[in-house]
């Protein structure tokens, strides 16, 4: 499963760093991507995530979380 996350406020390569960390620290995930300039993060999985804790983690680290789409 590909998960897109649109994320507002990353500004530099620190803040995407920050944001592929968080993400690491709280999912299962095979790869994590975020992408300063298209205001997006791009998640690989295997498993489903909880979106609503998703949120928070994004939220958590600073940033404006926008919303997700989800591919399989």
């Amino acid at each position: 499963m590909v998960y897109k996350v649109e994320i507002e406020g990353m500004m530099c390569g620190m803040c995407e760093n920050h944001v592929n960390e968080s993400i690491r620290k709280n999912f299962d995930v095979k790869k994590v991507k975020a992408d300063r300039k298209k205001n997006l993060c791009t998640i690989k999985t295997d498993n489903e995530l909880d979106l609503e804790k998703l949120e928070d983690v994004i939220k958590e680290t600073g940033y404006t979380y926008k919303g997700v789409t989800r591919e399989e």
